[in-house]
């Protein structure tokens, strides 16, 4: 017996040495860092992948120096080595960096701070060229941006298109629109896509809609729509042993930012109202209607009076109209009723406001014209419409020999809240006023004290055990987790449109890839993916497959392809049979 204990010590303090050897060598490393690129040159839009090393410690790096550059993080990676008992751990922080405009640009000295203090990198010279013009037909992929009116009216509604040409599969797209300064902006959710020839090439055209309605006057300038995409580069030189990638002309999946040309606005006044005109505030085409429910009706009896306004531009902010009604009418103004829709065209629809009449005294009466004076941006000038007079013949009520007199509360006379207080008869809980409503109670027995006593104290550790077993995993790996499988629940619902269920099935495939080895993130290009998928042991076939079906989800939401109901079931199995082999 004493044996075994001096063994199982001997073997307790050699483990301790040995990790505290491999911390002294650890902490005796001296920190160093390195920035390296794939390349020195490119082009306006095209990425370049930079690598920041650091080697001895755990640091932090600052990218926001890097003005020139739009800078993407592609994750991280770690390793750790022992050789010849020296040991050492590197830490790789990988970004994709699109250069924004074309010359002699440089990637600054980048600082990485490291247990408080900073190192820098050394400075990186990447020569950047422009891109050929979209007409020459040389581009694969780019983009445009116009309006329907270049000198609308102040308020008059304009219509923004951004439209995506490609010629070549791409992924991973992402858009970020303008900041339409001076106007109100709304997207048009549906967007359209076909298919054009452009000096002889078959592009696929996407169309992103917006409705404008300008606010001010004066030049405005609509700035740039960006937009990420993944494009696939085709290698001009096939490798030796390249395989299938050579043999169908595959190469990298390459990040571009592509940036459209700003759209100048130049957004007119409304002329000069006339003098006494009572303007509506509407600015477009539009029309009136006013029809009565009934036209004969008694003393006290209601007739509802519906006027409807409808047309294009910017119905949803009509004001109800004033009804001239005579005075011998009360009116009671209903909710109004709107239909507005939103296309590429702009809003239209209508907007319906009832009144309820209530006449209080017998005869003939005429409800006189009711007018709307709105801006016809077609004319260029306020027109002015009416309907037509409706007549309500009045008789007396059949119940009273006059006509009704309504009386209203004098103002100074506010009516009371107070309400009389009256007895039921029997009360709610009777009391009990009677000796038998005291009752002699026993002692409790010293078992069952002791046992409440304790009660608390086994609560208290059931309850320390219970938060102790569902404490949340906060690792990235289990947060990953959980997105993926989020993002397959929103994708397995059947009434998402076809842009929403591509986006949660690109989410649970990069969610569950990144998830698998720890790390945070929200997007892969299909190379990224499969080389992801080989380092966590999975074989060269099915890491293609994975990664290919990642690049399908993409193709598929930018490339114009319709979803039908078997393509939908297809890509939801495809993508659960993956994120369930990660989860593993």
């Amino acid at each position: 017996m004493g044996r075994r204990s001096n063994m199982t010590s001997i073997i307790n303090k050699t483990t301790i040495a040995v990790f505290i050897l491999l911390a002294t060598a650890m902490a005796a490393q001296a920190a160093s860092v390195r920035a390296v690129v794939d390349r020195n040159q490119a082009t306006v839009g095209e990425s370049i992948r930079l690598q920041v090393s650091i080697e001895g410690g755990d640091g932090e790096v600052d990218l926001s120096g890097l003005s020139d550059f739009k800078t993407i993080s592609r994750g991280s990676t770690s390793s750790f080595q022992m050789i010849n008992g020296r040991t050492s751990r590197q830490l790789i922080h990988s970004y994709a960096l699109v250069p924004l405009a074309a010359g002699s640009l440089t990637i600054p000295a980048i600082p990485v701070t490291i247990d408080g203090k900073v190192h820098y990198t050394a400075p990186i010279r990447i020569t950047v060229s422009k891109e050929p013009p979209a007409e020459s037909g040389r581009r694969d992929v780019y983009v445009t941006a116009e309006v329907s009116q270049a000198a609308p009216w102040v308020g008059q509604q304009i219509v923004y298109t951004f439209r995506l040409f490609n010629a070549v599969q791409i992924a991973d797209a992402k858009f970020q629109a303008p900041s339409f300064d001076g106007f109100h902006a709304e997207e048009i959710e549906d967007r359209q896509s076909h298919r054009t020839v452009i000096n002889g090439r078959e592009f696929i055209v996407t169309e992103v809609t917006f409705i404008l309605v300008p606010v001010k006057t004066g030049t405005l300038t609509i700035a740039p729509a960006v937009l990420q995409v993944g494009l696939m580069q085709r290698s001009r030189r096939p490798r030796p042993f390249a395989g299938m990638d050579a043999f169908f002309g595959r190469g990298e999946m390459t990040t571009r930012v592509l940036q459209s040309d700003p759209v100048t606005v130049q957004v007119r006044d409304l002329p000069v109202r006339p003098p006494g005109m009572d303007f509506s505030g509407l600015v477009g085409h539009f029309d009136i209607k006013a029809s009565l429910d009934q036209s004969e009706v008694k003393v006290g009896d209601s007739t509802t009076l519906s006027v409807t306004v409808s047309g294009s531009g910017n119905i949803m902010d009509c004001a109800p109209p004033a009804v001239p009604a005579p005075s011998e009418f009360k009116t009671y103004a209903d909710n109004p009723e709107e239909t507005v829709q939103k296309d590429a065209s702009g809003y239209s629809g209508s907007k319906t406001f009832r009144t309820a009449l209530v006449p209080v005294k017998a005869g003939q009466y005429r409800i006189a014209p009711i007018r709307l004076t709105y801006f016809d941006v077609a004319e260029g000038a306020y027109r002015t419409l009416s309907t037509p007079p409706s007549d309500i013949q009045v008789r007396p009520s059949a119940t009273a020999s006059t006509d009704i007199d309504v009386f209203r509360a004098a103002p100074d006379q506010p009516q009371s809240l107070k309400k009389q207080v009256e007895f039921t008869g029997r009360d709610i809980l009777p009391l009990k006023t009677g000796l038998e409503a005291l009752q002699t109670r026993r002692s409790m027995s010293p078992l069952i004290f002791g046992m409440l006593l304790g009660l608390p104290m086994i609560g208290f550790f059931v309850t320390r055990t219970a938060l102790r077993m569902m404490q949340k995993d906060e690792s990235p790996g289990r947060i990953m987790a959980d997105r993926a499988r989020q993002a397959l629940k929103a994708a397995a619902a059947g009434d998402i449109t076809d842009t929403d269920f591509l986006s949660a099935l690109y989410r649970a495939l990069v969610s569950a890839i990144l998830g698998r080895q720890g790390a945070m993130g929200t997007s892969l290009t299909w190379s990224e993916a499969r080389t992801r998928l080989t380092e966590i042991g999975w074989d060269s076939a099915d890491a293609e497959s994975a990664a290919r079906l990642l690049e399908t989800v993409e193709s598929f939401n930018y490339s114009g392809g319709k979803l039908d109901r078997e393509t939908r079931s297809d890509l939801l199995d495809r993508t659960r049979q993956v994120v369930r082999r990660l989860a593993r």
